[in-house]
Order: structure tokens, then sequence, then C-alpha cells
């Protein structure tokens, strides 16, 4: 290793700052899983079910919920593969819920859909939190019937930034 540079407490390494420059921090929070919900019921706003963690540094992420571990700006994402959407629902909302704000995103699927099919969305959203803040994601259908789901396919993931 050639002119590396690095920080560490307690005998860990924090930061690295390598010859060219770049600088990776292993430690920062940072959290990616896969989503899925089934039969999304109607009217009713509802948390996604995430599973199978692709990571999860720090261990902040706990069944549905991310657990800010201090003060700062997070970039949480979505990307949700939506299968059997009714294309009679009049609202599709997908929701970023902090503890401070929820963000949302809206969709009328029945003002472009002629049948039921497959939808994709994604979204971001960089959120300002406090230490033990919390966020998790929902999503909310009306109109049609309750048979829309989130296919496994679908992906979250959260990080710090600053």
């Amino acid at each position: 290793e050639n002119a590396m540079l690095r920080f560490g407490t307690n005998g860990l390494e924090r930061v690295r700052i390598d010859e060219s420059g770049r600088v990776t921090l292993p430690s920062q929070p940072c959290f990616s899983a896969t989503a899925t919900t089934t039969n999304i019921p109607l009217t009713t706003q509802t948390t996604v079910t995430l599973s199978s963690e692709r990571f999860d540094v720090g261990s902040h992420l706990s069944g549905n919920t991310f657990t800010a571990p201090i003060t700062g700006k997070y970039l949480f994402t979505y990307l949700f593969y939506f299968t059997q959407l009714d294309a009679s629902h009049t609202t599709l909302d997908v929701h970023i819920k902090t503890s401070n704000k929820q963000y949302q995103q809206t969709w009328n699927p029945s003002a472009f859909m002629g049948s039921d099919s497959n939808f994709s969305v994604s979204g971001s959203q960089i959120c300002d939190m406090d230490a033990n803040d919390t966020t998790y994601f929902a999503v909310y259908v009306s109109g049609g019937g309750a048979q829309t789901d989130i296919h496994g396919d679908s992906q979250v993931s959260g990080c710090l930034l600053l």
C-alpha cells in the first residue's frame, strides 16, 4: 500500500485516504434491504416490509425501521416494483416517513393504465435527522381492489451523508 493516510479510534480504522485522494468511511451508517408487501390494503397507510439485508453498516436497521445513530443529513432511496397494480386505483402513494417529516410521491394509476399491470417507481430524499430519529417506508392505495403487491425485487437504502 502506497502513501495512504488512516485515522482511527479505539484501534479501529474510521477514515482512509488513498494515494489518489479518495476518502472512505468504513463505519459510516449505511444500509440496503429488499422490500416486499403483498395485497396492499385500501385506504390504509401500510409499512413496507423489509427483509434480506444486503448490508447494514453499524446495525441501525431493525425490522422495517432505520434509527439514526447521530444527528446529520441522511439520504434515503427506494425502488418499488409493483405487481398486479389495479388500474382502478385513483391513488398510489409512496412515503419516506421520518420522525420529523413525511415525504410523499403520488400517482393516479386510473389516469394512465388501461388494465391491471406492473409498474416501477423510484425516489429519494435527503432528510434532516437527529440522533435516535427513525425512518421507515410506507405505501397507500385507494380505489379499486386490494390486490397490489410490492415484488421481492424491490429495494430500499439509506446512508449518512454528513
